[in-house]
C-alpha cells in the first residue's frame, strides 16, 4: 500500500513540475517576439525622412508648442537624431511626465511622432541623447 501511494504522489509531483515548466516556456517564447534588436531612429519613419518640411514640438511641462518650418534647422536635426539607436520595450512602464513631444510633417501630414519614452505611440527604452537633442530643438526654435 505504501508503495502504491508513493508512486501515485510522485507521478502527481512529475505532472505537476510539467506543467509549470511548459507555461515558463511559453512566457519566454511570447516576450522573444517583441524584438529588443536597436534600430536606428529613421527606421521608424514611412518614407524619406530627409522630406520633412515642418516640426511641431511641445513642451511637456506647460503644454507650450513650437513649430518649425526652417529647412536648415530642420535637415541639421535630423542629421543630429536619424542614427540614434531606438530599442522597442512594451514591458517599459508608461511614463506621463515627458520633456518633449516632437511630430514631424511632410506637407502637413503627419509622418512620425516621438518623446524620449515613446516613437509612433510605441513604447521605448528611454533615450536620453534624444531628449538632449529635443531640449536642443525646442531651444533654437524662436
Amino acid at each position: 500500500m505504501m508503495k502504491k501511494y508513493s508512486l501515485y504522489t510522485l507521478s502527481c509531483a512529475l505532472l505537476l513540475t510539467l506543467i509549470l515548466s511548459g507555461c515558463q516556456i511559453s512566457s519566454q517564447s511570447n516576450q522573444a517576439g517583441v524584438s529588443k534588436e536597436p534600430k536606428e531612429l529613421e527606421t521608424f519613419y514611412p518614407g524619406d525622412i530627409t522630406q520633412v518640411d515642418s516640426i511641431e514640438i511641445m513642451s511637456g511641462s506647460d503644454g507650450t508648442k513650437k513649430t518649425t518650418t526652417d529647412q536648415a534647422l530642420i535637415q541639421e536635426w535630423i542629421g543630429k537624431v536619424r542614427h540614434i539607436k531606438i530599442v522597442l520595450d512594451q514591458e517599459q512602464e508608461d511614463t506621463t511626465g515627458v520633456l518633449f513631444h516632437v511630430t514631424m510633417f511632410e506637407q502637413g501630414k503627419e509622418m512620425l511622432y516621438m518623446t524620449p519614452t515613446d516613437i509612433n505611440h510605441q513604447r521605448m527604452q528611454p533615450q536620453s541623447e534624444l531628449a538632449d537633442q529635443m531640449t536642443e530643438l525646442y531651444n533654437a526654435i524662436k
